[in-house]
C-alpha cells in the first residue's frame, strides 16, 4: 500500500524532470534542421566540393546536440550525400564542407573559427548574438530559432548564400 502511494508522487517527479530535457531535445532538434537547410541555399567555389558526399563536421560537448545532427546523415546536400563528422577542435577541419560550432567555450570556439578562416568551410556557430568570424550565427529566441550572416567573412572565401536566406536572417552585417 505504501510503495503504491508513493508511485503518483514519483511518476510526477520523473515527468517535472523530463519536461526540460524534452523542451532542450526539441531545441537541438530544430536547431539541426536548421542547420540542414542552410547548406542547402550556400554555394561553395568550383573545386571545394567532395565528389559523391557533403562533409558536414560537428564540433559540439551537448550530446543531445550531436544525436540531432547524427539524424541528417544520408540526406541530400547539393547533389551529394550528407555524411556527419563528430569532431575535435584540434582535429583538421579541411575536409568539411560546413562546421557546426555548438556548446564550447568562447576561446576553443575563436580558435576553430581563426583555422578555418580563409577557408571555403560554412562556419555555423550557436550564439544569441553574433558570433564574431562565424558566417552564420545561430540563437532562439521562445520556440523560434533565428540566424544572423556575417556576409563579409562568407564572400572573403568565396560562398554565395541565396537571396532568399538572406532575406530570412534577422540581421546582415557586410
Amino acid at each position: 500500500m505504501r510503495l503504491r502511494l508513493l508511485r503518483f508522487p514519483c511518476l510526477c517527479l520523473m515527468l517535472a524532470l523530463a519536461a526540460p530535457a524534452r523542451a532542450a531535445l526539441e531545441e537541438n532538434e530544430a536547431r539541426a534542421a536548421v542547420v540542414y537547410h542552410l547548406t542547402l541555399f550556400a554555394e561553395w567555389p568550383p573545386g571545394s566540393q567532395r565528389e559523391g558526399h557533403f562533409n558536414l563536421c560537428v564540433l559540439t560537448e551537448n550530446e543531445n546536440s550531436a544525436h540531432a545532427l547524427a539524424h541528417l546523415n544520408g540526406k541530400t546536400v547539393k547533389g551529394a550525400r550528407l555524411v556527419i563528422w563528430r569532431k575535435h577542435p584540434m582535429q583538421d577541419l579541411g575536409a568539411c564542407q560546413a562546421v557546426y560550432l555548438s556548446e564550447m567555450s568562447d576561446p576553443l570556439r575563436d580558435h576553430v573559427i581563426n583555422k578555418l578562416a580563409g577557408l571555403p568551410v560554412l562556419t555555423i556557430a550557436n550564439g544569441d548574438i553574433p558570433v564574431p568570424g562565424a558566417m552564420i550565427s545561430l540563437g532562439v529566441a521562445g520556440e523560434r530559432v533565428y540566424f544572423d550572416i556575417d556576409l563579409s567573412v562568407v564572400q572573403r572565401v568565396g560562398l554565395r548564400l541565396d537571396a532568399k536566406l538572406l532575406r530570412l536572417a534577422r540581421s546582415i552585417a557586410k
